[in-house]
């Protein structure tokens, strides 16, 4: 690919350099940009102090702006790239502008030119970047959530055993696993020893997956009551968000700040609709796709809930479910979920829309 040469290669002081980063596990590929022309690309070893050091090297004295893909490599490449200098962002792979050719002719190469180009000409927005703990304890939270999953997986896979063996486990195998129920697990008999390793096995696995769900539990509210405690009261005062759904919103969007507007919020969550609209032709779809995939169920879920316990909630639910009770949940949900960011910014109870505000509202007063 031609690069065009610059005519004071000495003298770079105040000059811009737009730096696209395509980061791969094992190499990184980088485009430089500067007054409008490709000045340099190179494939370099996954370092930020070996491009830190050909940047400053080529081009002493300019001031370097970069930009890479959200993805795997996390957001440690921008706080070691900040830390040298560099002004750098972290953009959604979604939101950079691909032409039809750039989507069929698809290369390294091509999409480091495509994210310097886009970078020189402002089209590109970060995302949010969030503090080093916040991240931690985000990670903490996934971390729970996927070893429910195993649990999850675990219960079923030994139910699936029972079953097809026809031992009924109806009146005892359900709900919370108890020691009662591992007890009950145990004194089954198989026929013979291949029946009883396999028996035991599950067992075993389900009470190892069940102790170690109780210890990440366990640090996770330590951690949300040392962390995060007068929000995460008032997020349990707001009816159908219990423990999982009030630390993931603590998890998951820290800082409740960050959203200029309701609709961004609303849209951070997934829960409002997209549409699909040419001239006169207009077509409204379902909730839109791009969302924070552990919050939405989440709310869901705890709109069911709120519904059941809230009548103001039921009666805003009744009023939409005439027409579609699916689209009515996700509208119970959108506001449960304002609800919770009210409460959360303000650190104050929930109260019922018709209710007086109690003398003591403010969470810990």
């Amino acid at each position: 690919m031609p690069t065009r040469k610059l005519q004071n290669p000495e003298d770079f002081q105040g000059q811009k350099f737009y730096v696209g980063i395509d980061v791969h596990k094992k190499s990184w590929t980088v485009t430089v940009r500067s007054l409008s022309f490709v000045v340099d690309h190179f494939t370099q070893p996954p370092s930020t102090e070996a491009l830190v050091s050909h940047l400053q090297r080529k081009f002493p004295g300019g001031e370097f702006y970069s930009v890479y893909e959200a993805g795997f490599s996390g957001t440690g490449i921008h706080e070691q790239l900040c830390k040298r200098g560099i002004k750098n962002i972290v953009v959604h792979p979604g939101d950079i502008p691909r032409t039809d050719k750039d989507k069929k002719n698809k290369t390294d190469i091509h999409d480091s030119r495509s994210i310097a180009f886009n970078l020189e000409k402002g089209n590109l927005h970060s995302i949010f970047v969030m503090s080093r703990q916040q991240q931690e304890f985000r990670a903490l939270f996934r971390l729970r959530e996927s070893k429910a999953r195993d649990m999850a997986r675990t219960i079923n896979r030994l139910k699936s055993c029972l079953l097809f063996f026809g031992i009924d486990y109806s009146s005892t195998f359900e709900g919370y696993i108890s020691a009662r129920v591992i007890t009950w697990l145990r004194r089954l008999r198989m026929a013979n020893e291949a029946g009883a390793f396999t028996l035991k096995k599950y067992i075993d696995d389900l009470v190892h997956q069940r102790n170690e769900l109780g210890k990440i539990t366990k640090v996770l509210r330590i951690q949300v009551k040392k962390e995060y405690s007068l929000p995460y009261k008032c997020l349990l005062s707001v009816p159908g968000i219990g423990f999982t759904t009030a630390i993931g919103l603590l998890a998951e969007i820290g800082d409740f700040n960050r959203f200029k507007d309701p609709a961004e919020y609303c849209s951070f969550l997934g829960l409002i609709p997209w549409q699909h609209s040419s001239g006169e032709s207009v077509h409204v779809k379902g909730i839109q796709p791009r969302c924070n995939k552990h919050l939405r169920p989440l709310l869901v879920e705890a709109s069911w809930a709120a519904i059941r316990n809230e009548p103001s909630l039921l009666k805003y639910y009744r009023k939409h479910a005439v027409k579609n009770s699916k689209h009515a949940i996700i509208k119970v949900a959108r506001k449960l979920a304002l609800i919770a960011k009210g409460v959360a910014q303000k650190l104050q109870i929930y109260r019922t829309e018709y209710s007086p505000l109690p003398e003591q509202g403010l969470c810990g007063q």
